[in-house]
């Protein structure tokens, strides 16, 4: 747990991470579990704090899908209160769907995410399913808006599209530089980590997919475009970013074995429980108000490292 982070962070600093640092991403983790609890027993509650997005950023969505011809994506990464940011557009009266990963039998810890981004309203859409495509084409053909986490691609048979970001080459999942070519707007976005008073959301401009070019070039042009927002994102507000858990064919790990091999050598011996009171401590100091005195869980999420999903988004 705490060395995955460690990895992680000390990638996109482009550095090597202190424990604070490490301390920081797995808060940002903890805060996202806060969330999905709250919408899950409360959602109103959840979403009463200061969601701070530019008036232009919804301008700009309306916008897009006005244009588009079939729908629009928000590619973002693992970087803040998503599914606040899922629910937010939602009750501004989007159509909004959500991508995410689960296992083909799910953990209870899976199935208890897996409520908790329900409660936000968008439709859930299920990674590499039969009806994966299908789920998203009915969203899309309905003018919504899908979310789609792009900074990793957690697949253990299909290459990507290879992409330079955080100086190093990651895969991306290719399925956005698709939809882009069939007319429908990709835009990036993001979220930062909520705060004792809310947090905020931006969605930037559509990505331009030059459809004159090969198919194979114009993806790979446009999915480095989607990287070097990300990297700007996470460049901005690294201890926001949460993704700790193992990644099929890990990119951060095999980088740290490929260029950064003091990466390795630096690892701690795992202290599940001195990392979870570091956490704890850090956690509080971030959300420091009744907001996050959370709803009382019906069931306590399992947050030993043991018990936490084995995939992402």
């Amino acid at each position: 747990m705490g060395n995955n982070m460690f990895l992680r962070q000390s990638i996109i600093r482009r550095s090597t991470a202190t424990s604070d640092n490490v301390i920081d991403g797995l808060a940002a983790w903890v805060t996202v579990l806060f969330d999905l609890a709250n919408l899950q027993q409360d959602r109103g509650r959840a979403l009463g704090l200061e969601a701070r997005i530019p008036g232009d950023a919804l301008d700009r969505l309306a916008r897009a899908l006005s244009e588009s011809r079939n729908g629009c994506i928000i590619a973002v990464p693992h970087i803040g209160s998503l599914e606040l940011f899922a629910a937010h557009l939602k009750d501004c009266g989007f159509n909004v769907g959500f991508v995410y990963s689960i296992g083909r039998r799910p953990t209870p810890t899976e199935q208890w995410i897996y409520a908790g981004r329900s409660a936000t309203g968008a439709t859930p859409i299920a990674f590499a399913r039969r009806n994966t495509g299908a789920e998203i084409a009915r969203v899309l053909q309905n003018k919504g808006v899908v979310f789609m986490v792009v900074d990793v691609y957690p697949s253990a048979i299909y290459a990507g599209i290879t992409v330079n970001t955080h100086d190093s080459e990651f895969r991306y999942p290719p399925g956005p530089a698709r939809y882009a070519r069939t007319g429908t707007l990709v835009l990036p976005g993001f979220a930062s980590c909520r705060d004792a008073t809310g947090f905020s959301m931006n969605i930037l401009a559509p990505i331009a997919y030059r459809t004159s070019m090969l198919v194979q070039a114009a993806a790979a042009e446009f999915t480095q475009e989607v990287a070097a927002h990300v990297d700007g994102f996470t460049a901005e507000q690294p201890g926001a970013y949460w993704l700790w858990h193992p990644i099929p064919n890990d990119p951060y790990l095999a980088i740290a074995e490929r260029r950064r091999p003091d990466l390795l050598t630096a690892l701690a011996p795992t202290d599940d429980e001195a990392v979870a009171l570091a956490v704890e401590a850090a956690d509080a100091r971030l959300t420091a108000s009744d907001l996050t005195d959370p709803v009382r869980w019906t069931e306590a999420p399992p947050l030993a490292s043991s018990a936490l999903p084995e995939t992402v988004g």
